[in-house]
């Protein structure tokens, strides 16, 4: 039986000299969206709509658009036989009373400026069709900020609703704007965000929720004394929510939510994704968005170790920081994969983490920080995670995985999936992550897999017992390659449902966080492998928005050797044979490595533009690179 090879683990630092490549050209190939993950009725959130000789402020707001080219919009839609509906209607269809037109759209504009009255109301009219029109109502109550300047009238509104076109709906009281969220006073979406109270800390998750639900009931107690009744309808800020949220708007009466971001599947049909008009859009634009034509970048990723950047001393923090985000953006890159973790030693065992937690040691609590920051420039960003590679989680020698022979365990130190409190331990440090940063995803550490050798602990013992009524030895195994397969497709599945139960409590918190797993090449190249690792390549594909191979010609050939094969050409074959699943075109990220480990050199940008034009020419499409040397310009 093949044993297992070793990986350098991917934690390690490394002397910051030599060159770097720049993934410039890789943003170039574009693919369009897949029609079985979007929803099929087209909703389009606008907000104000100006004069259209009003340049400047198109200019200050990117949001805006003129009346002339709304109109242009309802001309279009009416060329091509598309009928905005109403929620009334949706709701009716929804609940077989009646049906939708052929090609449905939903119309909505959010905040509450005047123009909802002036501009949008009149074209309304003219062509007859129905809007959600979103109301912040703490702008109601008060003086609105500068930039919203005018706000509609609670007269406008009830003739307006009244006419049958206009459904009133909430865009809440008071959460449409941004609270501190962290000791450097970086500020984020309110919905979504643990306040940060001073010398007092964090709120508890408690406040936090308590502030949604007393938001819910102002608004609801405003909404019925100004307008006469309630509206059913809520309008998420910034298209920003947690699971909470979005019940505690139920039980308040809201029958349906809007959201934004287009590519997410809402499985909840009374909740609704929005194209958010943007930059004053053409009617080309909104066909794309009408045909779901409309190009998807392709991910380019750099994975970042916050134990290069972080400095004890602020300034230096910051300046290490900005270097960092101008480093990525020489790159192209538009996602970031970020250490949330602490292992300056490289031993792969992390003992403490750089994000809020009670559940281990914080070295310090800069994640949330760095993240904002990354997010301010532009970028997604992926919190790279650790999930069984904490000492503390098998400090009670039961929850640490064991193997066979006390030589067979494998390079990280890891705690056993198969332990319950395991599980409740990695759930903790998942639900402080979520609750306190503002990620976009999860990216998984590699330390998920057990070897062939592994997993010996009383737990898998049992688990092993109770399925197949037999005792976990060593022999059993080599004498029953079936029970070996069994148990190999177990640790697999295994290992594949903790990260569900993990991506179920971070979207709890962030309901449309995406998820990516790092996998070994091997276990593509050689499926067989998956008994040396307990991985399954199409397994992957299945669960995740993105399965990020881990394309390290360097480290394959001083680890494992590739005899005659040249670097070029086992990445070649190795992208090649990732792509035969057709799914994998748009979820394989072949990370590539930025460093060669053995020789303490960094790949230069020759060799790595090479690698890149690898990797395109075999229609591979999504890069990213590990490490990324944020100080060599």
């Amino acid at each position: 039986m093949k044993g297992l090879f070793k990986y350098v683990c991917l934690g390690i630092m490394v002397i910051f000299s030599g060159m770097f490549f720049n993934l410039n050209n890789v943003q170039a190939k574009e693919n369009t969206v897949d029609l079985n993950n979007v929803q099929k009725i087209p909703a389009f959130c606008y907000h104000d709509v100006v004069a259209d000789n009003d340049t400047q402020i198109l200019e200050k707001d990117p949001y805006a658009i003129t009346q002339k080219r709304l109109e242009e919009h309802f001309e279009l839609f009416k060329k091509n036989g598309y009928t905005p509906i109403s929620l009334k209607q949706y709701g009716d269809y929804l609940n077989g009373r009646g049906k939708l037109p052929d090609k449905p759209i939903l119309l909505s504009f959010d905040d509450g400026r005047e123009s909802m009255y002036t501009r949008i109301y009149p074209l309304l009219k003219k062509y007859n069709y129905p809007a959600v029109f979103a109301i912040i109502l703490s702008y109601m109550d008060t003086m609105p900020p500068a930039d919203i300047n005018k706000m509609v009238t609670w007269q406008q509104l009830q003739e307006m609703r009244d006419s049958g076109l206009v459904e009133v709906a909430s865009h809440t009281y008071n959460l449409h704007n941004f609270v501190v969220a962290n000791n450097y006073g970086d500020r984020y979406q309110n919905v979504a965000t643990i306040w940060w109270r001073d010398s007092n800390g964090y709120e508890t998750e408690n406040d936090f929720n308590s502030r949604i639900t007393n938001d819910m009931l102002t608004g609801k107690s405003l909404f019925d004394e100004n307008m006469g009744s309630s509206s059913n309808i809520l309008v998420w800020p910034f298209g920003v929510y947690t699971q909470y949220a979005k019940e505690t708007a139920k039980k308040a009466g809201y029958e349906y939510q809007l959201m934004l971001n287009d590519d997410v599947k809402l499985d909840d049909k009374s909740c609704l994704s929005r194209f958010i008009i943007y930059g004053n859009p053409s009617n080309n634009d909104i066909l794309k968005m009408l045909n779901h034509s409309y190009p998807r970048k392709a991910m380019t990723a750099g994975q970042v170790d916050i134990d290069m950047i972080y400095d004890a001393l602020p300034e230096q923090f910051e300046r290490n920081i900005s270097a960092t985000i101008e480093k990525l953006q020489s790159m192209n890159v538009n996602t970031v994969f970020l250490q949330t973790f602490a292992d300056e030693d490289g031993d792969g065992d992390v003992d403490e983490v750089y994000f809020h937690t009670d559940k281990m040691k914080v070295k310090a609590d800069v994640f949330n920080h760095v993240t904002v920051k990354l997010k301010e420039a532009g970028f997604q960003v992926y919190a790279w995670m650790p999930v069984l590679c904490y000492p503390w989680m098998s400090e009670n020698p039961d929850n640490a995985i064991a193997a066979s022979e006390p030589d067979k365990l494998g390079w990280y130190t890891r705690a056993t999936p198969f332990s319950p409190q395991v599980r409740e331990y990695a759930k903790g440090l998942v639900r402080d992550l979520a609750l306190y940063a503002p990620i976009d995803g999860i990216l998984f550490q590699d330390d998920l897999y057990m070897n062939d050798f592994e997993d010996f602990s009383p737990y898998a013992k049992k688990v092993f017992k109770e399925k197949f009524g037999e005792n976990l030895t060593r022999e059993n195994l080599e004498n029953d390659k079936d029970l070996m397969q069994k148990w190999t497709k177990l640790k697999t599945d295994t290992l594949n449902n903790l990260t569900l139960e993990l991506i179920d409590v971070a979207k709890y918190y962030r309901p449309e966080l995406k998820t990516a797993r790092n996998i070994y090449p091997v276990v593509i190249t050689q499926p067989e492998s998956e008994e040396w690792f307990a991985q399954n390549y199409n397994d992957y594909l299945d669960l995740y928005d993105y399965v990020v191979i881990m394309a390290y010609p360097e480290m394959e050939r001083n680890e494992e050797g590739l005899g005659d094969i040249s670097n070029e050409e086992w990445l070649d074959n190795l992208v090649k044979l990732s792509l035969q699943n057709p799914k994998a075109q748009k979820k394989a990220v072949f990370k590539l490595q930025g460093y060669d480990w053995k020789n303490n050199i960094w790949i230069d940008d020759i060799e790595q533009h090479k690698r890149t034009d690898i990797i395109k020419n075999a229609k591979g499409l999504n890069i990213a690179q590990y490490p990324v040397n944020v100080f060599d310009n």
